[in-house]
């Protein structure tokens, strides 16, 4: 299941047995908010989310993700990346909530953003266990700048600014790994 631009809301239930796998793209201008939840029903289900975003000018993106295990052995990712450039404002809140009746289930939220020029960044990963019985579950998140001795390195092999910024984000954001996506400029 593949998002592009994704605003406003929606809810998915991933029943027993079941395998999805869900990418989320934004790479256009504009301001937007986009809240998702997944819900895994029943034992074995399986839910990957990868998302991609990026902001640039001014503009303001949030990204609300959400898992909720009601199940045994449930797998559930979400991993989460994005660059914010010029003066624009990126956030993610992604989250898993582990009820009780999720023994053996594998946990995981990612989030991670680079930031350039006076852009700024938040990501809030919260995961809620409420089983002792888990087979895994983490979390994690980070806001950085781009990293200077990268950009002077490839300034340094004759690669002009502009180049090596672009080429750092798109190495940062693995666009030529997400699935549902071809080989595209930025």
């Amino acid at each position: 299941m593949h998002f592009k631009n994704p605003s406003g809301a929606k809810a998915i239930t991933v029943q027993a047995n079941e395998k999805l796998i869900i990418t989320l793209e934004d790479f256009e201008g504009g301001e937007r908010s986009f809240d998702l939840t997944v819900e895994m029903v029943g034992d074995n289900a399986q839910c990957q989310i990868i998302g991609r975003i990026q902001t640039t000018g001014k503009d303001h993106k949030k990204w609300r993700v959400s898992q909720i295990y009601n199940g045994k052995n449930q797998i559930g990712h979400v991993q989460l990346r994005g660059t914010a450039e010029d003066e624009s404002f990126l956030e993610f809140d992604g989250g898993a909530v582990l009820s009780e009746s999720s023994e053996g289930s594998d946990a995981e939220v990612t989030e991670k953003i680079m930031l350039f020029d006076q852009a700024r960044g938040r990501a809030l990963p919260i995961l809620t266990v409420k089983t002792d019985k888990v087979a895994s579950a983490g979390h994690g998140a980070s806001i950085a700048p781009i990293n200077k001795e990268t950009l002077l390195y490839c300034q340094s092999k004759g690669i002009d600014r502009r180049t090596a910024q672009t080429m750092i984000k798109e190495g940062f954001l693995n666009l030529q790994e997400d699935p549902g996506s071809s080989n595209r400029k930025r």
